[in-house]
């Protein structure tokens, strides 16, 4: 089936609707199994009206049984519908439909109706809500629920567990909640065995869905979902309640769902699938009531989720779901809550950022609690990102992160590509010693396809003491014969100090060969001297800025530009201007005005890409003869003593193995091997220092640009190929006296996310 594009909202109610229905026909068959006043299908499928014999049942399901998460919704969308001829062959539909469901047993074990859910949902780019793929939750919660990570838990004792409190903020179908629950039974049922006790599951599960996980979300249909999934999981069980609450969004008060738990441990409650909602209620300034939903009290052990990523630039989608009137006002109260509140998050990264800083509220997680995250691969290195890297860094351990170098698999949500990342993170008590911590790193070559391999990964990290990183060996993730990947550990006061790169590569050596280029200035143990890029060159506006203050000329002016970036065509080091601008007088609809005699005042002949496909591009940087700006390069223009031949000498660098490594690990990532370079990484990132070398050795390095730069590159997938980039390398490594690069230039080659091979 594929996956819709946005559509009329009425449409993508109605496909939600259908599911819901379909929903709580499995569910009463289910059902039906273990409870003999609750008909089959089959049975029902002979009563006509059809929508008359289901409202009649699902009622009494409701008042005789209880089940009123799964069937009231289902009941008020059939009172909804007229009696009519084709309604009765739409649920006649229904019913086959939920038949065939019902056919694969396994599937409803795993949120099948999430996957279906979040394929239907054509508003998914607009809400942020991307769904977590099972395989993905089971690892994660796995990791985050392992038994040896909670000493204090009596696994055996559904008292004890029962004790614990798990919260998704931000919950869609449940698909994390669930993997709790089932990485929780898993350890019961474990450690039951171990002491030679029965496991006692239906006393277990019934603790688990009252009283252990809890969620939160702003769609109701969602929340039904939610329900569906945890209690599908033993149909068998009567609840007396769930801790499932729907949170209001947008409207006129500018509600903020889940993130207004960011100034208290009690907000506004939309819904509650068990009725009227049983918890604080208060009245408002103008005498209404309002009904208030409050986080138990202490806190939550486990906060895991898959946050909303909608980020605030290209239109500004955060909130995109809403009304342009009410998405303003919900972006300034934001705003704000972020502002009174010193939240560490940066809307600029997207609510993922505002999500996570919900979660550390000391009403939110406990001290010693973990938060178990699906994130945007570019909180790694993103410079959006750094507040809450800093947040993590001073108040947590990490302890796992696990990043897929699969092609086209470098997501852990099924309806996404976007490369992605499973973060589990421990929140430090004030006693914490954390001086021995360490993290460990997981890089992927394979990612999980079914829940199956999802458990064996967890259970070979358990048995797998992964190699140190600041050591020499390579770990290798294995099971059963089949390779997933490298895994390694490191010093966690090694990683917190800075971004998080270790996820640019797959491979552990080639992440070394970056971690002692940028943090001790070696390449194969050999010292070698270099800076930040700020000190040699600055770089000039980027393409938004252009296009605020000139058009693309269709004749000749006094402002060259190098547009574009088809690799078919830039296959050399050496650039000449292929475009004019010409000069706006005005501003862009909707843009500021920009002067373009300053922008052109920060033109330059260095050029360095701002965004490149890695599978195809030839060049990363390059010069030109004459200043140029551009719209998908970053112009650079020099500072200090950085003359021509020290231009030509750090083209070469950027272009050569070394030079390519920092880049890479300095690049955001967006999906896969589209990547991008910020201006705050760039200028940050290390780079040849040409000021501190002999001046022969500039010339040297300058001299072989000048023989080089006409001369064609292959693509980077090639580069173990490339004869001119192996020349490249031979005159690096003669000028800073460091080993022969071939070997390393080879290993690059085989990256994934280049030869898009794992």
């Amino acid at each position: 089936m594929p996956t819709p594009t946005r559509t009329d909202p009425k449409k993508a109610a109605l496909r939600v609707a259908g599911l819901t229905i379909i929903n709580a026909l499995v569910f009463q068959e289910q059902l039906s199994r273990t409870n003999r006043r609750v008909q089959t299908l089959a049975r029902l499928r002979s009563r006509s009206p059809l929508r008359t014999a289901l409202i009649d049942h699902w009622d009494f399901i409701i008042r005789e049984i209880d089940y009123v998460p799964i069937f009231e919704l289902g009941v008020k969308l059939l009172q909804a519908l007229p009696s009519a001829p084709h309604v009765e062959q739409a649920l006649d539909q229904a019913l086959r439909t939920a038949e065939k469901v019902l056919a694969r047993q396994a599937a409803l074990r795993h949120d099948l109706m999430g996957r279906v859910y979040h394929r239907l949902l054509a508003e998914a780019k607009y809400l942020g809500t991307y769904y977590t793929s099972v395989p993905a939750a089971t690892l994660l919660l796995k990791l985050a629920l392992a038994p040896e990570a909670w000493p204090r838990v009596n696994w055996e004792s559904p008292e004890d567990v029962a004790r614990l409190r798990i919260a998704d903020l931000a919950c869609g179908t449940g698909t994390l909640l669930m993997a709790a629950i089932q990485a929780i039974i898993d350890n019961h049922v474990l450690k039951s065995a171990d002491k030679g006790l029965s496991p006692q599951l239906s006393d277990l599960h019934r603790k688990l869905v009252e009283q252990v996980v809890w969620g939160y979300d702003v769609l109701l249909s969602a929340v039904h979902l939610t329900a569906s999934t945890i209690a599908l999981l033993s149909p068998e069980v009567v609840f007396q309640h769930m801790c499932l609450y729907l949170l209001p969004l947008g409207g006129p008060q500018g509600r903020l769902g889940s993130i207004e738990f960011l100034q208290g441990p009690c907000v506004t409650v939309g819904g509650y699938l068990f009725g009227p909602v049983p918890e604080a209620v208060h009245v408002a300034p103008k005498g209404s009531v309002v009904r208030s939903v409050c986080l138990p009290d202490g806190g939550f052990d486990v906060v895991t989720m898959n946050p909303p990523f909608t980020r605030s630039v290209g239109g500004n989608l955060l909130f995109g779901s809403r009304p342009a009137s009410e998405r303003k006002a919900m972006q300034r109260k934001l705003s704000k809550l972020l502002r009174t509140c010193r939240a560490k998050a940066n809307t600029t990264a997207g609510l993922g950022s505002v999500f996570v800083a919900v979660a550390d509220r000391p009403w939110t997680l406990k001290p010693g609690g973990r938060l178990a995250l699906v994130l945007p691969k570019t909180m790694l290195t993103g410079v959006a990102w750094a507040a809450t890297r800093q947040l993590l860094a001073e108040s947590y351990t990490l302890e796992y992160v696990v990043v897929s170098h699969e092609p086209g698999r470098w997501n852990f949500s099924e309806n996404t590509n976007l490369s992605e990342v499973l973060l589990v993170a421990r929140k430090k008590s004030a006693t914490d010693d954390d001086a021995g911590a360490e993290t460990c790193w997981i890089n992927l070559s394979r990612n999980p396809r079914n829940v199956t391999e999802a458990l064996a990964i967890a259970h070979s990290l358990k048995a797998t003491r992964p190699a140190s990183f600041l050591g020499a060996g390579v770990t290798r993730l294995k099971t059963n014969g089949q390779e997933w990947g490298e895994i390694f550990r490191l010093p966690w006061r090694e990683l917190r100090s800075g971004p998080w790169f270790l996820g640019a590569f797959a491979r552990t050596d080639l992440n070394r060969i970056a971690f002692d280029l940028i943090r001790r200035h070696r390449m194969l143990s050999k010292p070698v001297p270099v800076t930040v890029l700020r000190d040699m060159l600055e770089l000039g506006p980027d393409r938004r800025d252009v296009h605020d203050g000139f058009t693309l000329g269709k004749s000749p002016t006094r402002y060259p530009a190098f547009w574009d970036h088809d690799s078919a065509k830039v296959r050399t080091m050496g650039f000449t201007p292929n475009a004019y601008l010409a000069p706006r007088e005005t501003a862009a609809h909707g843009r500021p005005f920009r002067d373009p005699e300053l922008l052109w005042g920060r033109s330059g002949r260095v050029l360095i890409a701002e965004r490149l496909r890695l599978t195809t591009a030839r060049v990363v940087a390059g010069r030109t003869t004459r200043p140029v700006l551009g719209n998908v390069w970053w112009p650079c223009s020099p500072k200090g003593k950085t003359g021509v031949a020290e231009e030509k000498a750090i083209v070469l660098w950027l272009n050569s193995t070394p030079g390519l490594i920092l880049l890479l690990a300095h690049r955001t990532e967006t999906e896969g091997a589209w990547v991008e370079f910020k201006k705050p990484s760039l200028e940050e990132m290390p780079v040849l220092n040409v000021a501190e070398l002999p001046k022969s050795c500039v010339g040297q390095l300058a001299e072989a640009f000048d023989s080089l730069k006409d001369r064609e590159l292959r693509p980077l997938s090639e580069m173990d190929r490339d004869q001119v980039r192996a020349e490249i390398d031979r005159t690096v490594a003669k000028a800073l006296k460091l080993p022969q690069l071939d070997e390393v230039r080879e290993l690059l080659a085989r990256e994934p996310v280049i030869c898009l091979t794992a």
